[in-house]
């Protein structure tokens, strides 16, 4: 008998701890859904930045500053005459120099500053439709997307 309860225990706590560790690794859009939620399609971007709040990210060098919008890592591109802005929505600390990770933030796609939608599962339908790149397809793309947004260097 006292074998058995054991097992059992053993066998619910591994539940439990499996359960866990699987919400964590989870889809990214979990990252920050309780604000995220409010958020809806067609929404300006003058009214999404007030409810995200701050970012846990500070510009440390001058050009960070056009790279970070209310704290939280931002890109902007031209397609098509269209502007796309892509803001990261984050939680955790850390810095620019971080790879984009599904675990740790949350893209937001602005259209001529309108919400387009969040998510992941959106981002990556939309970025391949639109043709903005998706920070997760590579090394050589995150390099490239880097590069992209350092400062140009002064003319002569």
């Amino acid at each position: 008998m006292q074998a058995y309860v054991v097992r059992t225990r053993a066998l619910v706590s591994a539940a439990l701890l499996l359960a866990t560790v699987a919400c964590g690794t989870g889809d990214s859009d979990a990252v920050g859904a309780s604000k995220l939620d409010a958020i809806e399609e067609g929404m300006p971007k003058d009214s999404v930045l007030p409810l995200l709040g701050t970012g846990p990210l500070i510009p440390i060098k001058a050009p960070d500053v056009l790279r970070l919008a209310n704290g939280f890592r931002t890109q902007i591109y031209l397609v098509n005459g269209a502007n796309y802005q892509v803001i990261y929505y984050r939680e955790a600390l850390g810095s620019l120099e971080d790879s984009i990770s599904r675990t740790v933030e949350t893209p937001i796609l602005l259209k001529n500053d309108t919400v387009m939608g969040w998510g992941w599962s959106f981002y990556e339908k939309k970025s391949s439709e639109i043709g903005l790149p998706n920070p997760l397809n590579g090394a050589a793309r995150l390099d490239s997307i880097g590069k992209s947004q350092q400062p140009a260097p002064p003319r002569s």
